[in-house]
């Protein structure tokens, strides 16, 4: 019987796993990065109320609700016009894929619409602050929810709107709100909260109050017609364009999310991307740390910033969270 040939088999396969690799690398260099579906902004309703308004995209055929709170912005909820084409980076445009099975609803700051410069108006500079929105969205989403009924509810919101969801949740627990989902944001807001967690030393209760001194010494100093004269507003009148007020971030520094979480035992959904400048991860990671047995689930991307900025990152975060609605039965 004739031996085989070793040599001229080891050359076969040899080239057939260099056909192969080449195939492979050709393939592998005509594919795209993964798309996200060219969704249209699809009807809803703009819905008023006797403290503002709200923007609606209702299912008949479901019984649960998302609402959608946006990250700070002077523009309303940028949500756009009905058969337009969606900002990529809204808050909105994430949870557009869940539509249908979800109901949605998007409260408007304040009265704010979409279509105006909110921020020229000296009016609502001055009340453009974290309690007079917090207050705000009670009132608008517990009007909203007296006139509608839903089984299942969830507040999900991103940057500011995460900030702020804890503290709108225990406001609107009558309701029996479902669950929370918090993008770029976590427990801790203030930079000296923020600086006492990075180097773990345990998190002070004068850092809160000396910046609640300092909101409070500002509406008593500058109120009313006295507002014209605040530093902020000077500030405006010299350099003008779009710009937030020093009471704003005053109101936003008095707060510390992580006490509003100690109360919360519903689930919450915190994603928190490692390469955010404008809200540190840290803040997220201290809840992770100091409330372990909360039923909260906490995802972190390596590679990400403050919101989603190519189409695998949102196409990520879409599957992420609508994975984790599915797996907590909402």
């Amino acid at each position: 019987m004739k031996k085989p040939n070793v040599t001229f088999k080891r050359q076969i396969q040899l080239i057939t796993a260099f056909v192969f690799l080449l195939s492979a690398t050709l393939v592998s260099c005509g594919q795209k990065e993964e798309t996200v579906t060219e969704y249209t902004i699809p009807y809803y309703e703009t819905l008023y109320f006797a403290d503002g308004m709200g923007y609606e995209f209702a299912s008949a055929s479901s019984d649960k609700l998302i609402i959608v709170l946006d990250g700070t912005d002077w523009h309303g909820a940028n949500i756009g016009v009905p058969g337009g084409k969606i900002c990529p980076s809204c808050i909105f445009n994430w949870f557009l894929p869940l539509y249908g099975e979800y109901n949605i609803f998007v409260p408007e700051k304040f009265d704010w619409s979409r279509d105006t410069e909110p921020e020229l108006d000296i009016r609502n500079r001055e009340k453009y602050t974290i309690d007079n929105l917090v207050a705000n969205y009670a009132s608008v989403i517990s009007e909203y929810f007296s006139q509608n009924d839903y089984e299942k509810i969830v507040i999900a919101g991103h940057s500011e709107g995460g900030l702020i969801a804890p503290e709108l949740y225990l406001l609107l627990e009558d309701f029996n709100i479902s669950a929370i989902i918090v993008n770029g944001a976590g427990g801790l807001i203030a930079p000296l909260d923020i600086a006492s967690a990075r180097r773990g030393v345990q998190l002070e209760d004068e850092t809160i109050k000396s910046y609640t001194i300092s909101y409070n010494n500002f509406l008593a100093t500058y109120s009313g017609e006295r507002y014209a004269e605040s530093p902020g507003e000077i500030q405006f009148r010299q350099k003008g364009g779009e710009y937030f007020p020093v009471q704003y971030f005053n109101s936003l520094y008095k707060r510390r999310p992580f006490d509003f979480y100690k109360n919360i035992d519903i689930p919450v959904l915190f994603i928190h991307g490692l390469l955010d400048m404008n809200s540190s991860p840290i803040s997220t990671k201290y809840v992770e740390q100091n409330l372990p047995d909360k039923p909260f689930t906490y995802i972190y991307y390596p590679d990400s910033v403050h919101y989603p900025d190519s189409d695998r990152e949102l196409v990520r975060i879409r599957a992420d969270i609508a994975n984790w609605l599915r797996e907590k039965g909402l």
